[in-house]
């Protein structure tokens, strides 16, 4: 089953700084989104279903009416379904189901009843299939044959985002070119830029639209969420077009190489370039990493912050992000850059079919 190396919505926190601080007195909202994002919902019904001694903020109290509602009581009491309501609401309540039963439970996988469930919507939805004898690959086929037949795109295949088999569908895509400059690397990309999407994957749903993906990318091209991003800031240029194409170029170097180590390459091409952007993302790594997730992005986070830290602070960890500001972007840069070289040098001793570095 194929994964989605995708890079998280950026443009949002960088835009607003929110998430980077902690801007409530009642929530600790970076902790909170990173539980999401590692697919593990439960903790943050504990964190706020707390008692507080302080009143909570109308954000606050939003926040806590709305994420009881999608994951404290039996079914899904949200608004998901009313938002997301279009001609496709069969299928994406197939994957709501899955997804939330996987948020509340991280310990056990429901894979298998997911793919059971699209067994059986596909007989019952898609006259084609009724007669045919559907297995694990040919899914993915009638999967996106229904959707084009509506009118609509999907990803190749029927994908993990992290741990969790996911579901993106868009209405619209154009197709360009973009060049940049990678250090003394010139880089042509072909980018499908994206919108008017149906849904936006799990992530989405366990970050009640806060977080998604903001791209991906196949040995053809980059594909980018349009609405994520302006296109002429750095969100786009390095966290999106350089990290996804630094993809681009790894799978061609090192074809099998495990999504954390293809992401902690990303990220350390993403803390190389960056200049404005630089402070915020050490936040956001710092925030997101768990080096014993099953999440590909959280264990590139921890690593690159700790490769960083080790040269940098001689130390295994800084979590301080006081410290930090310290150092100048100039110098975080090119030991990004510097971290990512012997990265690749250690790569190629390995040889082509190395698929695993940072963690064995």
């Amino acid at each position: 089953m194929k994964k989605y190396f995708n890079t998280l919505l950026l443009a949002l926190i960088i835009s607003t700084g929110s998430l980077f601080a902690q801007d409530s007195l009642a929530y600790d909202y970076p902790k909170i989104y990173a539980f999401c994002l590692d697919a593990n919902v439960k903790p943050v019904l504990s964190l706020i279903e707390n008692d507080s001694t302080q009143k909570l903020s109308a954000k606050d109290a939003k926040f806590k009416t709305d994420f009881l509602n999608r994951f404290k009581f039996t079914k899904d009491k949200s608004v998901y379904t009313e938002e997301k309501a279009s001609d496709i609401n069969k299928l994406l309540s197939v994957f709501r189901s899955y997804w939330r039963k996987s948020l509340l439970d991280a310990a056990k996988s429901h894979d298998l009843e997911l793919i059971t469930d699209i067994k059986d919507f596909l007989t019952t939805e898609y006259p084609p299939v009724k007669g045919i004898v559907l297995n694990d690959d040919s899914l993915s086929t009638y999967v996106k044959r229904y959707l084009s037949n509506k009118g609509l795109h999907t990803t190749d295949g029927i994908g993990k985002t992290g741990r969790l088999i996911d579901l993106l569908v868009w209405e619209n895509e154009k197709d360009t070119t973009f060049t940049f400059i990678l250090r003394k690397e010139k880089i042509s990309a072909r980018v499908i830029l994206m919108k008017n999407f149906r849904t936006l994957g799990w992530e989405e749903y366990a970050t009640l639209g806060r977080y998604y993906p903001g791209g991906w990318t196949t040995n053809n091209a980059l594909y980018c969420v349009e609405q994520a991003y302006d296109l002429k800031s750095e969100t786009f240029l390095i966290s999106y077009l350089a990290h996804e194409s630094r993809h681009f170029a790894d799978y061609k170097l090192f074809p099998n190489l495990s999504s954390p180590d293809l992401e902690y390459r990303a990220k350390l091409t993403e803390l190389s370039l960056a200049r404005k952007t630089l402070y915020k993302l050490i936040a956001f790594f710092i925030s997101n990493a768990n080096y014993n997730s099953d999440n590909g992005h959280s264990i590139a986070n921890y690593s690159a912050i700790r490769d960083l830290s080790r040269l940098l602070f001689h130390v295994e960890f800084e979590k301080d992000l006081n410290q930090w500001n310290k150092i100048s972007i100039k110098k975080i840069n090119s030991t990004a850059y510097k971290i990512l070289q012997t990265n690749t040098k250690l790569l190629k001793q390995k040889g082509p079919k190395v698929d695993r570095f940072i963690k064995n």
